[in-house]
């Protein structure tokens, strides 16, 4: 009797052994699907591109700019307005000793011109008097020049006055309002006292800036400290200046 020969098993495919495989099978009338999922391990993720190709692309992306020469830009740029700004300084204060060297300009004249108290009596309200003694130069005065008043050393009142120009040989009047916190003992008793007139002596303090100019050209900005001594007979009605002097300083 033949024996029959059974045939061998069939060994299922070997499968790689870091790869898992899951299958599914997808019914459809008539056709037969076999879906595959592929799952494969972080450690084997292979790079792509491959290095050399990512090493060409990076060859032939355009170079990104250099910050070195955007930095050296801006310091050329700081380097030039310093040089700029201080060359600038250089040349105004040759042309102001220029001007006062060649020009010779006078200072202006301060003087008082009237005096009074208000009802308050904190408050004082006077004229001063400038005058430019330049034949050929212009002053214009720059605004809040200040005005400080003093009784036996001590400020009594404060103010200030607006800027204004004067012509060569000009002559010029302007008020200044002067307020204080506290009424002397001796501005109360010149004002109380109509019978007899009680003499007060005042200090005067100017401090004023300004220009002087001829033409286009034109000095820095100078600095005058005008210093007054005045005498009043009284300041009850029909207040008079007895005598007075002024000094102007230029800075």
């Amino acid at each position: 009797m033949e024996e029959r020969l059974r045939p061998a098993p069939s060994l299922p495919p070997e499968s790689p052994p870091d790869i898992n495989y899951e299958s599914s099978k997808l019914q459809s009338p008539g056709i037969d699907l076999n879906t595959y999922v592929v799952r494969v391990p972080k450690d084997q993720v292979y790079r792509f591109p491959p290095p050399e190709n990512a090493r060409l692309a990076e060859l032939h992306q355009p170079c990104p700019p250099k910050q070195a020469k955007t930095s050296r830009c801006c310091l050329c740029c700081i380097v030039v307005s310093v040089v700029f700004l201080v060359l600038l300084i250089v040349l105004g204060g040759v042309l102001g000793g220029l001007f006062s060297m060649l020009l010779s300009p006078k200072d202006p004249k301060f003087s008082v011109e009237s005096f009074t108290v208000a009802e308050t009596k904190d408050k004082y309200s006077m004229s001063l008097r400038v005058h430019n003694s330049n034949a050929d130069l212009g002053i214009s005065f720059k605004n809040n020049s200040s005005v400080s008043l003093s009784l036996d050393g001590k400020q009594i009142a404060k103010g200030d006055y607006t800027g204004m120009h004067l012509d060569p040989l000009d002559t010029t009047s302007f008020g200044v309002a002067l307020k204080g916190s506290k009424t002397p003992k001796k501005v109360e008793e010149s004002v109380n006292n109509t019978k007899k007139k009680v003499a007060v002596t005042f200090s005067l303090a100017v401090r004023s800036r300004a220009r002087m100019k001829m033409g286009l050209l034109s000095s820095g900005t100078m600095t005058f400290d005008v210093s007054c001594m005045f005498k009043l007979d009284t300041l009850a009605n029909s207040t008079r200046i007895l005598s007075q002097q002024c000094q102007t300083k230029r800075n």
